[in-house]
């Protein structure tokens, strides 16, 4: 089967400086340009089923992917969105919603979460073992369903969870992967394999920027650090993944990938 990895569109709560797991935010009007590129993008590929995290910003981005496929007489059945709460984002607990510098302050957890990221559990919230335990276990069911085809609407967490789980990335390497907001990544399953056709391809959110779409600052028209170039897709191989930066003696670098997820 091809199963199709779209991470939402900004939203609200998708503030620079800003840690975001389970709060409700919708779509900014960037992050609704966004999840209508990638609707576009799927478009002639549909109606495939739909998985996607329970909370509104993934929400809003699959209902927006479902709405661009056939419906009616001589196609197949309305594609409904199966909302599921274990593609979540990682449960922040008591830093949903703080600042990343409320976070980095605690220098000792903040470098705990950066090397040993699935050991460390946040204060009244997940550690990466548990979203990965609940992820993965979504994961394999839609697998096993063995559609022809199917998308997952989902977070950057979860998302990044099943690349390195495919991947066999191992623990101290979880950060080297990160997907950009309306990025989208393809793997291929069979009986006993998986192959990661591309990962984070954003060449669909070419010249969409922040200030256009009403977010008040330019987002996605400019190619950050590692992002596909216009026309490219970001591809990642195991050999990639081992070729990482390096983490930091704090772990700043890696951690800030939990910072507006």
């Amino acid at each position: 089967m091809k199963l199709y990895l779209v991470r939402h569109g900004r939203s609200a709560g998708n503030l620079p400086g800003r840690m975001t797991g389970w709060s409700d935010h919708s779509l900014t009007p960037l992050g609704a340009a966004q999840a209508e590129r990638v609707a576009e993008r799927l478009a002639t590929l549909g109606p495939m089923p739909i998985y996607a995290s329970d909370l509104p910003r993934a929400l809003e981005t699959a209902a927006r992917i479902a709405a661009r496929w056939p419906r009616g007489a001589g196609a197949e059945a309305a594609v409904g969105v199966q909302p599921d709460r274990r593609l979540r984002e990682i449960d922040l607990g008591d830093y949903e919603g703080r600042s990343w510098d409320d976070f980095t302050a605690d220098r000792e957890l903040a470098a705990a979460f950066a090397r040993e990221p699935l050991a460390t559990r946040l204060p009244g919230g997940e550690s990466l073992a548990l979203v990965r335990e609940r992820v993965i276990a979504a994961f394999d069911e839609i697998v096993a369903g063995d559609p022809q085809a199917a998308c997952l609407v989902s977070h950057d967490g979860p998302i990044r969870t099943i690349l390195n789980h495919v991947l066999h990335v191992p623990q101290e390497r979880h950060w080297a992967i990160s997907t950009s907001h309306g990025g989208l990544s393809l793997l291929e399953t069979g009986e006993r394999w998986v192959s990661v056709r591309f990962v984070n391809d954003t060449s669909h959110l070419w010249g969409l920027d922040a200030g256009q779409a009403g977010d008040g600052e330019v987002a996605t028209g400019e190619v950050a650090p590692g992002e596909a170039a216009p026309g490219e897709a970001a591809t990642v191989e195991a050999a990639t993944v081992e070729a990482g930066p390096a983490l930091s003696d704090e772990g700043e670098a890696p951690a800030r990938a939990i910072e507006g997820l």
